[in-house]
């Protein structure tokens, strides 16, 4: 009788662990970053970056918000609450130890600083050079990181923004000289802004050989058992994109 009521005992709590579980809400948050993230005219998040992630929390079996900030605020709401997810982000030394990592989740592009074409007075051969202009930027991305360790300075080689897409529009009002980006994102951003026939071009490529990814990433409060059930999903789609089955 007493194994029977230690066995009920023990089923109880592992069904009362069970049902919390099963309503833990994942809020997921992330920026505007054409084409992996943006919003749709139905106001819903949608994007390549995006379909990616809700495959992956479908299959872990999570309800889930997301959410589309400034890459600041986006940043900093993933590093206060709990059971909140960001995606994408580079994983840096700066980074390491601020989140719970989920790796690889997007491949790994080139970064460059883009001017406008005709801006043939901007020759950049060294990372110094660039404290010569005055480039856009937003708090917390990878760049903005990089460049503070490196002696740039806010208001002085630095100009912030709340968005990627209004440092553009400062760059083609010639308000900024530079800003930072992929090839894929910049040209996708700049037809979306009615930008199409602005030319640009790479004028300094950056280093991105310390950065261990372009990953998701969990809060640190975020349960252990959650990020490890998103981690195994997020294992399963990669393994699906890189093995898809045979057609007959």
């Amino acid at each position: 009788m007493k194994i029977i009521k230690t066995l009920l005992f023990t089923g109880i709590l592992l069904k009362m662990s069970a049902v919390a579980f099963a309503v833990e809400t994942i809020e997921v948050v992330t920026e505007s970053w054409e084409p992996y993230s943006y919003l749709l005219p139905d106001g819903s998040i949608g994007g390549t970056a995006t379909a990616k992630v809700r495959r992956i929390l479908n299959k872990a079996g999570f309800e889930y918000t997301i959410n589309l900030y400034p890459w600041t605020r986006a940043y900093r709401t993933a590093l206060s609450k709990k059971n909140v997810l960001i995606y994408s982000i580079y994983r840096t030394k700066e980074r390491e130890l601020k989140f719970q990592w989920l790796c690889p989740f997007l491949p790994m592009e080139r970064i460059y600083a883009y001017a406008l074409s005709k801006r043939r007075d901007i020759n950049i051969k060294k990372l110094d050079d660039l404290k010569r202009y005055i480039i856009g930027s937003a708090r917390e991305e990878y760049a903005y990181q990089y460049l503070l360790e490196r002696g740039f300075e806010d208001h002085r080689h630095l100009d912030i923004s709340s968005t990627y897409n209004t440092s553009l529009h400062k760059l083609i009002n010639q308000r900024i000289d530079l800003v930072i980006g992929t090839r894929h994102s910049i040209d996708t951003r700049l037809k979306s802004l009615g930008y199409k026939d602005t030319k640009m071009r790479a004028v300094y490529e950056f280093s991105t050989q310390m950065v261990g990814g372009n990953c998701m990433a969990f809060n640190l409060a975020t349960p252990v058992a959650i990020v490890e059930k998103v981690r195994a999903a997020l294992s399963q789609v990669n393994q699906a994109a890189e093995n898809p089955p045979a057609r007959e």
